[in-house]
């Protein structure tokens, strides 16, 4: 339904759970081919299955990163507090629309069910792309064209004169169906051109603490929070240093403060509410940085600053 919607020229965004967004991943890999913009939020709670339904996680970092079959780009963005979710919602709106891809938004139970008092939003912050209302170019209206950086005009039906098709096979640039090898190879190479500029579209983590660190954390999502408290609360009782990073956008994977702060710590601890450190695998992956412990905690119950600081200095003191 959101995907038809946008087709038809409405801004388009679904909501789920981590168990709904399981039954929709095939339609996630139709706003890909279909280079439909898409806008979905999912709040995670603890799997598999129904699990704990009521209660919180961050377990589906992953999965979101690589849902539907086959290869197509997309944006994750992870919610760190309330005004964060506003923003970042209306951002999201914006990159599905530039880049006519899927946009996956992550939350959870904590954050989905908390209550903050924020400043007043400032709807000069906003940006929202919008389509093409008319064919500007020469020769025939082709709805994939290939393009140097992959986007092709995007048109409404129903309000042009121009054909405008969708298709979930393989098609060449005017959107009908096709078995041609090189034709495949050039719009997969299209598509994932889109990458090169979402990556100049990434907000890098945010900093919290001192320049001169012993230790920094790395959190992501709804984290933000008890992270920010734990480091104040770590800087006022000991000798060390503490600082962390915790990641609004998780992918493509900001790379640049990362690098930065990485190699000045002597020890790098990922904060994370799931039984892998899904983060610090995904960190690892994209630029070989190795956390040195982690702290994770996937009973369902927020994680809080009194925890990770008293599991910090149990890490430091082993």
């Amino acid at each position: 339904m959101a995907i038809g919607a946008s087709f038809a020229g409405a801004r388009a965004m679904t909501g789920t759970s981590g168990g709904g967004f399981s039954l929709m991943v095939e339609a996630l890999g139709l706003s890909g081919m279909a280079e439909i913009p898409l806008v979905v939020i999912d709040v995670q709670r603890p799997g598999p299955v129904t699990g704990l339904p009521t209660r919180t996680e961050q377990s589906d970092l992953r999965f979101v990163i690589s849902a539907s079959q086959g290869e197509f780009p997309r944006m994750v963005i992870a919610l760190r507090n309330q005004t964060d979710a506003f923003y970042q919602t209306m951002r999201a709106f914006h990159l599905a629309e530039a880049y006519q891809i899927p946009v996956i938004l992550l939350s959870d139970q904590y954050l989905g069910d908390a209550t903050a008092t924020v400043e007043p939003f400032d709807p000069n912050r906003i940006q929202v792309a919008n389509s093409a209302s008319e064919h500007s170019g020469e020769g025939e209206y082709l709805r994939y064209r290939y393009t140097e950086d992959g986007i092709s005009p995007r048109l409404i039906p129903g309000t042009t004169k121009h054909l405008v098709t969708a298709d979930s096979d393989e098609h060449d640039e005017r959107g009908w169906i096709t078995e041609s090898a090189e034709v495949r190879t050039k719009m997969m190479d299209k598509r994932m051109k889109k990458l090169e500029g979402i990556r100049q579209e990434l907000l890098e983590p945010e900093f919290i603490g001192p320049d001169g660190f012993d230790t920094l954390l790395l959190g992501w999502g709804s984290t933000w929070g008890p992270i920010a408290e734990a480091v104040e609360l770590l800087n006022r009782e000991g000798n060390a240093r503490y600082a962390a990073l915790v990641f609004g956008d998780v992918y493509p994977l900001p790379q640049k403060l990362l690098l930065e702060k990485a190699p000045k710590a002597k020890r790098v601890i990922n904060v994370e509410q799931n039984a892998t450190g899904q983060l610090a695998g995904l960190i690892r992956e994209h630029t070989g940085i190795a956390c040195t412990s982690s702290i994770l905690k996937y009973d369902g119950r927020q994680i809080s600053a009194e925890e990770i600081a008293e599991r910090v200095q149990k890490e430091e003191s082993r």
